[in-house]
Formats: C-alpha cells, structure tokens, sequence
C-alpha cells in the first residue's frame, strides 16, 4: 500500500526457513546463509569479506552480474538502508532463525 515500506519479498526468489512451504525457486536458497559462509561473530575480521559481498549483492546485484534477475534494492531505492541492515541481520547473524 502506498505510504508503507515496500520490502524486498525475498520469497519470491529464495528460501529462507525450511518450514515455509511456499517460496521461488529463482535465485539460491538463503537458509543457513551466514552459517554456511562462516560467518560466526559478525565482527570478526575473518567474516567482513562475506559481510561486504552481501551488502553490495544487496545494494546492486549486476555489479558482481550484469544479467543477474536480482533487483538492485539499495541503488534503485527499493529500500533504504535501515531496511538493508535489517535484511543483513537476518541472514548473516549467527543468532538469526535463518543461521539456526
């Protein structure tokens, strides 16, 4: 609706949570993402690569794929950046649902 954040509606596209029977089987499964990736403590320094390509895969997918379907949340302004952070948390910290 008009006036409310727009979201990214990440199922269309990924799984997230093996118990949600209704999602897109487009891009990869995100289930375990940050797990999967290692990333353990989101301050390490060991885990700031992983942290990076996902910000930016995030903020504008063709940068690391001209043809990639994703869209470019941040740079088209589909979502702001608290948005992001949120969206970030999600799947990459050790203590998400997502990573459990």
């Amino acid at each position: 609706e008009p006036g409310l954040p727009v979201g990214g509606n990440c199922y269309n596209c990924h799984q997230i949570d093996p118990k949600e029977i209704s999602y897109g089987n487009i891009g990869p499964s995100l289930y375990q993402y940050g797990k999967i990736r290692g990333v353990a403590d989101v301050n390490s320094p060991l885990s700031r690569p992983i942290i990076e390509y996902t910000w930016t895969k995030l903020y504008n997918a063709k940068a690391y794929n001209a043809c990639s379907g994703m869209p470019r949340f941040g740079h088209a302004g589909l979502l702001d950046e608290k948005q992001m952070q949120h969206l970030m948390a999600l799947i990459l910290d050790p203590q998400s649902p997502v990573n459990r």
